[in-house]
């Protein structure tokens, strides 16, 4: 059968569609565990006597192991398997969360917390492989589509466990944390399946250490940072700088706002991404709106700061589901890992670590207002790298 152009549309057999189901369900549990603990911080915190710096913890760990673990993550593939990863990470994830349930202090908690976020780092280097496996001929679709989940999960995690989780739980936070995690036990199984592609494809990833080297890795990994960061930084810091305009009552309508503009950007990916991926302007536009709308939140006051926030959430959405999708349209076997756990690596590290340079560089200075700064460059900095990025994409769909 010929092989289609990147331009040919190609039909979603039945196959397909089950594979995307599968996708979905497991993007599900990427931010699930992470955000049913902020609802319940009050408990846990008089539970175990936690500090502020504990409760943000049980959120920021899982973001640093995202980095630590994604090269330990390609390395479990070259072992076990894409997919026999992808369950692995999943339901180690699932034990390590529910598993919180069990702590009797705040050590105890927060290591769980991390072990947890390794569990996660695993899955989210495993499922840019398992798309280019599955759906070669779809790959912007795959990503969105467990992106889009993603985002389901984060308003789940952050929006069921008070109203429906914990009435379930008997009020009991413990109890909670645990029935947030009995699901993955199914989806495991439907995982366990094996997928029907056509075409067998090796799920071995030989290759799994980066080559950092490769300016792929870097270049694709600055573009993420600049995307994660936005995100990241304006979460963190909403608080503080609508604190320091006298905003603070439009806090929980930003939050809503700005924590919902991520879904509506995967639900356009799932129309658009097939025609996006493979074009410049795109990754372009989308990392220069996000970074200029981080910008004029902390520069505009009242709507005007507030409608940047929300703008910059949607772009860097966008742009993070193109960067997702890149992997297998570069390169193709256990390369893909190879360069998703690279790009993951330096993008969620320096996305970590530049808000708490920035943090550390205003105290010196006594000038609160540069915390934000490295985090801006970072932002800025990144968009000439979207610049030729269509001549990256030298692995073509496959036929199926």
């Amino acid at each position: 059968m010929q092989t289609p152009s990147p331009s040919q549309g190609t039909a979603i057999g039945g196959s397909v569609l089950s594979m995307f189901a599968l996708l979905w369900l497991a993007g599900l549990y990427l931010r699930i565990p992470v955000l049913a603990a902020p609802p319940l911080a009050t408990d846990i915190a008089a539970d175990l006597l936690l500090g502020p710096v504990s409760i943000g913890a049980l959120t920021l760990l899982p973001v640093l192991l995202v980095a630590l673990g994604a090269i330990p993550g390609s390395w479990l593939m070259e072992k076990i398997g894409v997919r026999p990863a992808l369950i692995t990470g999943l339901l180690f994830m699932a034990l390590t969360s529910a598993a919180r349930g069990l702590a009797d202090s705040a050590p105890s908690i927060l290591m769980l917390t991390a072990l947890m976020g390794l569990g996660i780092a695993v899955m989210q280097v495993a499922l840019p492989s398992i798309v280019g496996r599955w759906a070669p001929r779809h790959l912007a679709l795959g990503s969105a589509i467990y992106m889009n989940a993603m985002m389901v999960g984060e308003f789940a995690g952050a929006g069921l466990t008070l109203p429906l989780v914990m009435p379930l739980a008997g009020h009991d936070w413990r109890i909670a944390i645990a029935l947030w995690s009995i699901p993955v036990l199914a989806i495991a199984l439907l995982l366990l399946i094996p997928p029907s592609t056509g075409k067998p494809t090796p799920e071995r990833n030989r290759d799994w250490q980066p080559d950092w080297r490769d300016a792929q890795i870097w270049r694709l990994g600055l573009l993420t940072a600049g995307s994660v960061i936005i995100f990241y930084a304006i979460n963190a810091y909403m608080g503080s700088v609508l604190d320091a305009r006298g905003e603070s009552e439009s806090l929980p309508v930003l939050l809503a706002a700005f924590n919902f503009s991520p879904f509506i950007a995967s639900v356009v990916m799932l129309v658009m991404g097939e025609r996006w991926i493979r074009r410049d302007a795109p990754m372009v536009i989308s990392a220069t709106v996000g970074a200029f709308g981080f910008i004029g939140f902390l520069l505009l006051p009242g709507w005007a700061g507030m409608v940047s926030a929300v703008l910059a959430g949607f772009a860097a959405t966008i742009e993070l589901i193109l960067l997702v999708s890149l992997p297998p349209a570069i390169v193709s076997g256990g390369a893909i890992g190879r360069l998703t756990s690279g790009m993951t690596t330096i993008g969620y590290g320096i996305a970590f670590l530049l808000p708490l340079l920035g943090g550390l560089i205003a105290e010196m200075l006594g000038m609160e207002s540069l915390t934000l700064v490295p985090a801006v460059i970072c932002a800025l900095g990144s968009i000439g790298f979207g610049f030729g990025i269509r001549n990256m994409l030298t692995h073509p769909p496959v036929s199926t």
